[in-house]
């Protein structure tokens, strides 16, 4: 049982104010540990672009002061007193989910990642004094559920581990849904911080890989991957040379605008084109989808037991995201949230914490 002193101590942690504020130092006193939590000392937080869309409150769902941050690993120091799977000075990667209600119909079938009343890392709602809502990795501690705080396996960087817990799970989950197998041909549409996990997992898994984009700026790169081939989105005459031809597609594209139809045409009959990216909407006439037989979904994080899958096959694999990082502090929270905007990060931006021994800091 933790003791009254320890409920109090304050944790140090980086906030947006409002929406679409700088992100300024936030202090607070973390909800009592429960019986089945942990608390972890944080020391790296990755930075996704949904960080920007949740401090910009893009999505109009944003409590503030929010603290952001989803892709986080640090060290167990407290065990709530039924904690069993976990022990102090584990090291444990934190997602965006960490909670579920265990009692619906999408939990009782091991699909936790799609419970309505799931709890997230950050801006979900908690009936507490001191801490109305969950507050994420942009932080020195953190308090969650033992277990939604996964041990990192041996051979992944501590470091580049954060972002296998969103940008990871969110590229691997396809291919285990969609029944993805070796010698299938896949392309990977957009080559960025989602797109650049996806080759790695799909060339890993023995696809025959090509990268789609709009330039051959990042082809070199893409090819170091993993990737087998490399489409020019814009060469019409390229395009026409794979119609028909692609097993399965997975678009990492966020961006507006997009011409679905090309990417239709690349696809066999019966093939699927899954979307992990987010555009503000997506159109598309329906002829090329009907006369194929084709199917046009989505994918959302993981499953408890998926997410577990994954990082002992990116540490047996050597998965790895391409990473930035900097040291873990308000101007470097506000530089890196600027960089992901500008998308500039090549591929996944981290801030590492300054004090190892938990505490935040100034540059």
């Amino acid at each position: 049982p933790v003791g009254k002193m320890e409920v109090q101590a304050k944790f140090e942690a980086f906030a947006a104010y409002e929406a679409k504020g700088s992100i300024k130092d936030f202090a607070y006193t973390p909800a009592a540990l429960k019986s089945n939590e942990v608390e972890v000392r944080i020391e790296s937080c990755g930075v996704c672009h949904s960080d920007l869309h949740q401090v910009h409150n893009d999505w109009g769902i944003a409590h503030f002061p929010l603290v952001p941050g989803h892709e986080i690993i640090g060290i167990v120091d407290k065990l709530g007193e039924d904690v069993k799977e976990l022990k102090i000075g584990d090291r444990v990667g934190i997602g965006p989910q960490t909670g579920c209600c265990g009692l619906c119909h999408d939990c009782k079938r091991g699909e936790e990642e799609l419970c309505a009343k799931k709890l997230k890392s950050y801006n979900s709602l908690l009936d507490d004094p001191n801490q109305p809502v969950t507050y994420g990795g942009f932080s020195n501690r953190i308090r969650v559920q033992a277990k939604w705080a996964f041990p990192i396996p041996e051979g992944i960087p501590p470091e580049s581990a954060g972002p296998l817990l969103c940008a990871g799970i969110t590229t691997w989950t396809p291919f285990v849904h969609y029944k993805i197998t070796k010698g299938m041909k896949v392309g990977i549409c957009g080559f960025g911080g989602l797109g650049h996990m996806a080759v790695q997992f799909a060339a890993k898994l023995g696809c025959e890989t090509y990268v789609l984009s709009r330039s051959t700026n990042k082809k070199q790169e893409a090819e170091e991957f993993g990737a087998h081939g490399f489409i020019v989105t814009t060469d019409a005459k390229e395009m026409q040379k794979h119609a028909r031809s692609f097993d399965f597609l997975l678009s990492t594209i966020s961006a507006d605008g997009v011409n679905w139809n090309d990417y239709f045409k690349l696809l066999r009959p019966d093939a699927t084109l899954c979307c992990v990216g987010l555009p503000n909407e997506i159109k598309f006439r329906p002829n090329t989808l009907v006369a194929n037989r084709l199917k046009f979904g989505g994918s959302y994080l993981a499953s408890h037991a998926e997410i577990g899958r994954m990082l002992r096959f990116c540490a047996k694999n050597k998965v790895f995201p391409k990473i930035e990082t900097l040291a873990m502090n308000a101007k470097n929270a506000n530089k890196a949230l600027e960089k992901v905007e500008k998308n500039t990060v090549r591929y996944r931006m981290v801030l590492v914490a300054e004090n190892k021994s938990g505490g935040g800091g100034d540059e």
